[in-house]
């Protein structure tokens, strides 16, 4: 695996192929979650389902859910019954994108459009990401496909604050892909990944500007979070482990060479024909991460964004 690290800071096996799915032709571009029990939860490249998997990759099941794409998941608040919300940006699937909330059987519980946001009719709203605070009960919605902001939502859905960046030192944002909740210093704080700018910026949950960081980010597109440890997957086309204090300690599966292909993420054929990427992929690169998920031990999953599915696990050895 191309990684590199200190000797004190997590290391990793890499587990090709990590997930046991038949995944079809489909457009892979979805978000990936660990459950609170353990389990870890996905799309499908071909069909309009969440999938449940073990940690070795066997799936254990599959339920519908009322969306285009599963662009995102994440947890609800902690309840019984457990919920999902999905960001939704509708893609070639049709329909309009949103976010919703739904059981574990797909059942639709809520939503959030453009208009209940306050969004002018010739205003885009195409979400990338949603976070639930478990302490809050607060909805952060990332706009990163429509008008690059960030909304934050009260318990019952009403918006609290937006930003978009242009309260800061670092400026506006351009395409706001993910969001997470950070607690790691005891603050509560919100980070942006801000991936068109290549740069992570930092936020209070009343708005205020803290920081960015910069230093070596390439289209940081997606969070997880172990421990001391922020984990950081990049489009193009690596995953990076960041402390504490948000420096860069680990840069796990470099696939950069990859972007350069032509068609990337996929590849095109000379006569035009596009084709899914997978068998010029080495085992330890990365062509194009884009969900991501840590479970408390450090381990990591990735899903690509790619025809068919590429899942990773990097299984934590110390």
């Amino acid at each position: 695996m191309s990684a590199t690290a200190t000797a004190k800071h997590p290391s990793y096996k890499w587990i090709a192929d990590w997930a046991k799915v038949d995944s079809g032709a489909g457009h892979a571009h979805h978000g990936i979650v660990v459950d609170r029990d353990g389990t870890i939860l996905s799309g499908h490249a071909s069909e309009r389902v969440v999938q449940r998997f073990d940690k070795h990759g066997k799936v254990l099941g599959r339920f519908a859910v009322p969306v285009g794409e599963t662009h995102c998941i994440a947890l609800g608040k902690p309840a019984n019954p457990p919920t999902l919300w999905i960001a939704d940006v509708a893609g070639h699937q049709g329909g309009a994108p949103r976010v919703v909330q739904v059981d574990f059987t797909g059942k639709l519980l809520a939503q959030v459009t453009k208009a209940d946001l306050g969004y002018g009719e010739k205003e885009n709203f195409c979400p990338t990401a949603v976070a639930v605070d478990d302490q809050t009960g607060e909805v952060i919605i990332a706009d990163g496909y429509g008008s690059s902001r960030v909304h934050i939502l009260t318990p019952d859905l009403k918006k609290r604050l937006t930003i978009d960046g242009t309260k800061g030192a670092a400026g506006q944002f351009s395409c706001p892909h993910w969001v997470w909740i950070d607690r790691r210093s005891g603050a509560t704080r919100l980070y942006v990944a801000d991936r068109s700018n290549d740069r992570i910026q930092v936020f209070s949950m009343d708005g205020s500007y803290i920081k960015v960081i910069n230093a070596g980010l390439v289209t940081p597109s997606g969070f997880a979070g172990f421990g001391d440890y922020l984990v950081v997957a990049e489009l193009k086309a690596r995953v990076l482990i960041l402390d504490r204090e948000d420096k860069t300690v680990a840069i796990l599966g470099a696939g950069t060479a990859h972007v350069a292909k032509p068609g990337w993420p996929n590849r095109k054929l000379a006569d035009g024909t596009t084709i899914a990427p997978k068998s010029d992929i080495a085992v330890g690169e990365f062509n194009s991460p884009h969900g991501i998920c840590a479970d408390p031990a450090g381990n990591i999953y990735v899903s690509e964004w790619l025809l068919g599915d590429r899942y990773t696990k990097l299984e934590r050895v110390g």
